[in-house]
């Protein structure tokens, strides 16, 4: 039995129980299912003040993809995207959708100005968790890897040749979509029937295009076309496999502009080039405004985007973001777009006031 003298030390252990409680952030994986794996929200999110830096952004599509976010989250909110480890540590969720809305409706003076930002914006600084994925890429302390990622431009062809071998498919629905590895699709699960060919491509393009999430294919006499990723196979992404080892597939339709995260055969969000990022949008939510901070030959640049895509390799991971750089026809042409932009960065969240 307790005495009296004991209530007040088991009350103050109650109330840090309470409190360790309520930052304590369960990780969610594939499709925004919950893991096993806890972790403090405040280890990876503080709030802290925004050094001086130079802003570097196209304001006038910072301000398309955060409308066409804001849209989306509007439109779907039982998206289990909407989710985030920021509320944790009482960041509620309207400020995030006021967030969108004020880099929708400001100026690109305002976008551009470092004081406006300060004053309008909190600014969340973000410390990737110490082990695992951060130790496995040899990030220093509060540094954030930045990789690229593109929309492929190759040619193609509207039927099969000795060359463009392989097909991007249109989604067939289920049972189908789900029936089959990228192998057995590879190796004539469709040459029936069964799924609609979109283009024929050289294998290693259609590899590329399922990596990169999208593909720009120019055919014979000049026309071109762009499809985007629309449902994949439900296999989970495995990092270790590659090419026709890789199970996971995804299945494509043809869109007007690069498209991010949506729903499968259904809505998705808006991408441009140089503002938006692909990341863990389950464990930080879709439409986060992310500031990412890097030196230059004139001094510290302040580079905006939002948070509009995903991948398999984040899910979960919150050591890293993937850049959308725009339409390129290689890799090297991506990187080289992007000279500017280094593999690894300083970052942190934006929310409104």
């Amino acid at each position: 039995m307790l005495g009296a003298a004991s209530l007040p030390r088991l009350c103050y252990r109650v109330g840090v129980l309470l409190v360790a409680a309520a930052f304590a952030w369960e990780l969610r994986g594939p499709g925004g299912t919950a893991t096993s794996s806890q972790i403090e929200a405040v280890s990876v999110f503080s709030s802290a003040g925004l050094a001086s830096a130079r802003v570097s952004t196209d304001s006038a599509a910072l301000r398309r993809v955060a409308t066409d976010t804001l849209r989306y989250l509007r439109a779907h909110p039982d998206d289990p995207a909407q989710a985030t480890m920021l509320a944790e540590i009482g960041v509620a969720p309207e400020r995030l959708l006021r967030t969108l809305e004020l880099v929708a409706n400001a100026t690109d003076a305002e976008l551009l100005d470092p004081a406006w930002i300060t004053t309008h914006f909190e600014y969340f600084r973000w410390t990737p968790p110490a082990g695992g994925r951060t130790a496995k890429l040899g990030l220093a302390p509060g540094e954030l890897r930045l990789t690229r990622y593109l929309v492929v431009q190759v040619e193609g062809r509207a039927a099969p040749d000795a060359t463009y071998t392989e097909a991007i498919y249109a989604d067939p629905g289920e049972p189908d979509r789900s029936r089959y590895t990228r192998r057995e699709v590879m190796e004539g699960a469709y040459d029936q029937g069964g799924a609609t060919p979109l283009a024929w491509l050289r294998e290693e393009h259609v590899h590329d295009a399922i990596m990169q999430g999208s593909v720009q294919v120019t055919f014979p006499g000049g026309l071109s076309r762009l499809y985007n990723v629309e449902a994949s196979n439900g296999i989970l992404y495995e990092g270790s496999k590659r090419g026709r080892d890789q199970d996971r597939y995804w299945y494509f339709a043809e869109v007007p502009a690069p498209r991010g995260y949506g729903v499968a055969g259904g809505d998705h969000v808006l991408l441009e080039a140089g503002v938006a990022v692909a990341g863990d949008v389950y464990n930080l939510g879709l439409g986060r405004l992310v500031a990412i901070q890097h030196p230059s030959n004139k001094g510290t640049v302040l580079r905006l985007a939002v948070l509009a895509d995903t991948g398999g390799a984040f899910q979960p991971n919150l050591s890293q973001l993937d850049w959308f750089g725009g339409a390129f026809p290689t890799h090297a042409a991506l990187y080289a777009a992007w000279k500017d932009l280094p593999d690894r960065v300083s970052a942190g969240v934006l929310v409104a006031r």
